[in-house]
């Protein structure tokens, strides 16, 4: 039982110190950045895919709910009624704007109503 095993003896050619503070300082940045490189464009894309969503579902529902709208904008609140999401105002003719609807985090195109039912 008291056998000497070699492969659990240190190696005795593994007489290199730890990394120093600054060198693994210098890694952990040098991780951060290379994660923040992946993560960036995947955000970015995804945020520019919900804009434009956004964007062309305003339309038809601003469209649809009120015929003398000027236009309509949208902008992403996190504190907006209904919770964090694309929310759409109608623009008016005298520069006013007003809710019309909250689109969501990830906004898809305006599901079918029937005519003339407003909801």
């Amino acid at each position: 039982m008291s056998e000497r095993h070699p492969e659990l003896e240190p190696d005795p050619f593994d007489e290199v110190p730890m990394p120093g503070a600054r060198r693994r300082t210098v890694l952990r940045i040098a991780v951060i950045v290379a994660l923040a490189a992946m993560v960036l464009p995947l955000v970015l894309s995804s945020v520019a895919v919900a804009h434009s969503s956004a964007e062309r579902t305003c339309a038809v529902v601003v469209a649809a709910y009120d015929t003398d709208a000027a236009g309509g904008r949208v902008a992403f609140e996190l504190f907006g009624p209904g919770g964090p999401g694309w929310l759409c105002y109608e623009i008016r003719d005298d520069g006013g704007s007003r809710l019309v609807a909250n689109l969501g985090v990830m906004p898809s195109g305006p599901q079918p109503t029937t005519p003339g039912v407003r909801t």
